[in-house]
């Protein structure tokens, strides 16, 4: 059932992002009983305007993919603190800024210097 759970928050995008909240790892809890489930949510920031679209989006998927006899119920944690570390690999790699080599920091810091005096 988790499969069938994660598949359709999959289809729920991040509308800043334009990544599906799943691999961003914004899916924080997943329960189910008695043919109800529970999701927890996340934002990549806590002030983040579209939570409630997020929700609302959520919620739309869930219950277009298991149908009107589940109850579906997603709550949003803006307490939790997102970081890219929760991401998918494939994700979290355009987050990442690229790595200046030590002869870039070298030569940059040295161009500074005597630009400076």
């Amino acid at each position: 059932m988790e499969t069938a759970i994660l598949a359709a928050l999959a289809t729920v995008d991040d509308p800043e992002l334009g990544v599906n909240i799943v691999d961003l790892g914004l899916v924080r809890r997943v329960s189910t009983a008695d043919r109800h489930v529970a999701v927890e949510l996340m934002m990549t920031t806590p002030t983040c305007p579209l939570g409630a679209l997020m929700v609302e989006n959520a919620k739309a998927a869930l219950a277009t993919r298991l149908g009107a006899d589940w109850t579906v119920s997603v709550t949003l944690d803006r307490a939790a603190v997102w970081s890219p570390d929760l991401a998918k690999p494939d994700v979290r790699s355009r987050f990442e800024a690229p790595s200046l080599g030590l002869t870039s920091l070298v030569k940059s810091a040295f161009g500074k210097l005597m630009g400076a005096s």
